[in-house]
């Protein structure tokens, strides 16, 4: 069955609901679930990265948000809880997340007319263990670590490239230990408004404080 979404108005007000596919062929404003997981080692804080699978029909192969989808129709925000799940393979209570906010996100991908209405959360967690992650393996081809400043650094165009640590994902489920660098044209979003958010959100929890970018 197709997937079904509530579309809206660029101020975002309710027009309706269409398929996800004509959605985006007509261009309409929709809903999408963010959440950015925070690993608090003594190291430092570190953002989950998830290398999207290289058959996404939108940025694959690019490195993205911890986790991220579209909300259905009739799901508020705190619904999309369920894509932690569905893409990470872990469970998570929702009041466990912290909101950061909304940010109206547009991008013209040829035949995809993608406008999100993102709804972005931070999970923080104490500790590291990426063996816990089961990732979608349809979705996901890798999960990697970055240090919050260096994410900072690399989205406020001050440095060029950052390294990242973790696994990408062979086959079935063969997961390959990596470290490696990236670029901000890794990245599938290289919004400064949306980091600018995120970022903002990062230092009022007291997350990332103090780090060298």
């Amino acid at each position: 069955m197709a997937e079904m979404l509530d579309v809206f108005d660029e101020h975002m007000r309710p027009i309706g609901v269409l398929s996800r596919e004509e959605t985006h062929r007509l261009g309409l404003w929709h809903q999408t679930f963010h959440c950015w997981v925070v690993h608090r080692l003594t190291a430092g804080d570190f953002l989950l990265l998830q290398k999207r699978h290289e058959s996404k029909d939108t940025h694959p192969g690019k490195f993205d948000t911890s986790c991220a989808g579209h909300l259905e129709a009739g799901e508020t925000p705190r619904d999309g809880v369920r894509e932690i799940r569905e893409e990470l393979g872990v469970e998570v209570n929702v009041d466990q997340l912290h909101k950061v906010g909304i940010h109206a996100f547009s991008d013209d991908l040829g035949e995809i007319q993608d406008r999100e209405f993102c709804h972005v959360f931070v999970w923080i967690r104490e500790g590291l263990d990426l063996r816990e992650y089961r990732p979608a393996l349809d979705e996901v081809s890798g999960l990697y670590l970055v240090g919050v400043g260096d994410m900072r650094g690399l989205c406020g165009r001050e440095i060029d490239k950052v390294t990242v640590s973790g696994f990408a994902i062979e086959g079935e489920d063969k997961r390959v230990e990596e470290l490696r660098q990236i670029r901000l044209g890794d990245l599938a979003r290289d919004d400064p408004a949306y980091f600018n958010l995120l970022f903002s959100s990062l230092d009022a929890l007291g997350l990332g404080a103090g780090e060298d970018g």
